[in-house]
């Protein structure tokens, strides 16, 4: 092969790479989350608003996660398989600057709100690329997507970034505010095995 050939067959190759790699690039854009809720167990929590606004400001979604939140493992813990279950599905590559949820804590009848702010940090976490695979089926689910609203009785809200293939990773935790309800509203009732566990156990504050 003559040196021209050599050169060609170089540039050619190199050429190949760098559209290979944009490729690779434009194929790992993240473009599709979740927003999802979890009580701890036997504390129920039943969702009433969802709201999430975009990154830039220009539009936004409202969703139903679920009326009832998946609940964790244990009653003083967030971990359980169910952490990711309960998602909302958002297709978009923006990503959520506001998300305002109100919801009725049936464990001792009292309903809070609150809009949280997702900082540029906690998005960079969740465009971050991660060659990763895992369950059964092996696929890739390269991610942290999934953001895990943790919600506390005493209106405690633990925010959590997590998918299949990661653990809840907390990224911060606010306080909600109590919320005037209609005087004739009705909390739904607890399931007789959370009923009997909240008679014997009550309602901690400030384990969550």
């Amino acid at each position: 092969m003559s040196n021209i050939h050599k050169s060609f067959f170089i540039i050619f190759c190199l050429f190949v790479s760098a559209c290979s790699t944009n490729s690779q690039i434009k194929s790992k854009q993240l473009n599709e989350w979740t927003v999802s809720t979890v009580a701890p167990k036997y504390y129920s929590a039943y969702i009433d608003i969802l709201l999430i606004t975009s990154e830039t400001k220009q539009g936004g979604w409202r969703g139903m996660v679920t009326k009832y939140t998946k609940f964790s493992k244990n009653p003083n813990s967030w971990e359980g398989r169910e952490r990711y279950h309960s998602g909302y599905v958002i297709q978009s590559s923006e990503l959520p600057g506001l998300v305002y949820i109100r919801w009725h804590s049936l464990a001792n009848n009292v309903t809070y709100d609150k809009a949280i702010r997702i900082s540029d940090d906690m998005r960079n976490k969740m465009r971050e690329y991660h060659d990763i695979r895992c369950g059964k089926s092996n696929k890739l689910r390269p991610y942290k997507n999934n953001i895990l609203l943790g919600l506390a009785p005493d209106g405690m809200i633990s925010v959590f970034l997590n998918n299949r293939c990661f653990d809840n990773e907390l990224q911060f935790k606010v306080q909600a505010a109590e919320y005037k309800v209609a005087d004739d509203f009705v909390y739904p009732e607890l399931s007789e095995e959370a009923q009997a566990y909240i008679d014997e156990h009550g309602v901690p504050v400030g384990i969550w």
